[in-house]
């Protein structure tokens, strides 16, 4: 290699020579300002050389970071939360956002106000074009029947099977509760202090005290609205309250199939009369049991 000049170094500089390889190469300790203690002189690049283990570390790293990538692509391209089918449209929501738009729509009906008021009610809380916003608000406040599902609910957790004075679990306290608080007063039953024991299907959530029924009689076009705004209320809600089921209309949705959304619901009508038969298939009543 050629070396530079005494003429050409520069001042204050002592040279030095290293070894690096078997080559020799020259370069220079400054002094004072013009930079103490470095050398100006470059050294040739060192190639790195991977342990074993750092290729391990190294492959664990690209993995997880991989990973992370297809967690990524699958919650954005994955089955939404929610789903709202009406007027030919597709609105597809995350649940934090169903829960959202359905406690807003709730106050609207609570307050009996109109279409108007809870379609600007979704506005203010989704982000969304005014056609969607016209799907979600027709569905929660029952305009649109059977419209929104959500694909989680239930519980994998179980609670205690003890009563409290109302003859509720604690999860279907808390249902009763909501509702109320959301809905205002509403002609409720299907439970009693220390349990029910009749008047209900065999097997029935009732007779352990995990069910509640809101009623909407007589059976007629604004009852049948008001209990659909219900029942979809719920179901917006039914994993933040461990609901399993909700029955009206002789439709059903139930958390263990959740992704097949509203199903039919009747029960045998024979030896039935019909008003038998249209309280069976919850023509006029909304039925709500949470997880055990």
């Amino acid at each position: 290699m050629s070396v530079e000049p005494w003429s050409r170094r520069p001042r204050h500089c002592d040279s030095r020579t290293v070894i690096v390889n078997g080559d020799r190469h020259v370069g220079y300790l400054t002094h004072g300002p013009v930079g103490a203690g470095r050398e100006t002189g470059r050294m040739p690049p060192r190639r790195v050389r991977l342990t074993p283990a750092g290729w391990v570390a190294l492959g664990v790293a690209g993995v997880l970071v991989v990973g992370l990538v297809v967690v990524a692509v699958v919650r954005l391209t994955g089955s939404p939360d929610c789903t709202v089918q009406a007027h030919g449209r597709t609105v597809d929501l995350h649940q934090a956002e169903a829960e959202r738009a359905a406690t807003a729509v709730a106050s609207v009906v609570r307050r009996g106000e109109g279409v108007a008021a809870a379609r600007a009610a979704v506005a203010a809380t989704l982000s969304t074009s005014r056609g969607d916003t016209q799907v979600v608000a027709d569905a929660l406040t029952g305009r649109a029947a059977a419209a929104l599902s959500c694909r989680h609910g239930g519980s994998s957790t179980p609670e205690s099977d003890r009563l409290d004075p109302n003859g509720l679990t604690g999860r279907a306290e808390a249902v009763r509760q909501d509702v109320l608080t959301a809905f205002g007063p509403l002609p409720l039953g299907g439970f009693a202090p220390g349990g029910v024991h009749s008047g209900h299907m065999p097997g029935s959530a009732h007779y352990e005290g995990r069910a509640v029924d809101v009623f909407f009689r007589p059976m007629n076009p604004s009852n049948r609205q008001r209990g659909w705004a219900l029942a979809q209320y719920l179901v917006a809600r039914a994993a933040r309250l461990s609901i399993d089921t909700v029955i009206f209309d002789a439709r059903i949705w139930t958390a263990r199939r959740a992704d097949e959304g509203w199903r039919g619901y009747h029960v045998d009508p024979a030896g039935k009369s019909p008003d038998v038969v249209r309280v069976l298939d919850h023509r006029d009543h909304v039925h709500v049991d949470v997880a055990d």
